[in-house]
């Protein structure tokens, strides 16, 4: 039971694992031409990668408090329930500080400079 649940709160919430948006600035660098485009892409991929250390942060916690939980015989289901529901929360924060990264580093080039980076970061992968 206790590994399964653990189990499942990595797959749910995820770790932070390898994931990083550090190629996109790399693709940024290889495609524009624009000093200032290029140090705000950057700006924006190390603000998404803090994000995503933070949220591995937070799983480690959360999977630390789970593991207490579980050593309780009487832990109750709603004691469970909550720190699912309160994780669940965290989650949506991080996840929409990411989309509105994903947005605001669009914001800051063109439709074919975007398809540009994306195709860099294909290439060098």
């Amino acid at each position: 039971m206790i590994i399964a649940t653990v189990t499942f709160l990595m797959l749910h919430f995820g770790g932070g694992g390898a994931l990083s948006f550090d190629v996109y600035a790399a693709g940024a660098k290889d495609v524009l031409q624009d000093k200032h485009q290029i140090e705000a892409i950057a700006s924006v991929t190390k603000t998404a990668d803090k994000q995503l250390k933070s949220w591995a942060k937070e799983v480690k916690k959360i999977s630390k408090q789970l593991v207490e939980m579980n050593k309780k015989y009487d832990l109750t289901h709603e004691e469970l329930n909550t720190l699912f529901t309160q994780a669940d929360k965290q989650l949506a924060e991080h996840q929409e500080k990411v989309i509105n990264l994903r947005f605001q580093a669009k914001s800051l080039v063109s439709q074919e400079e975007w398809e540009a980076i994306y195709a860099s970061v294909e290439k060098n992968q």
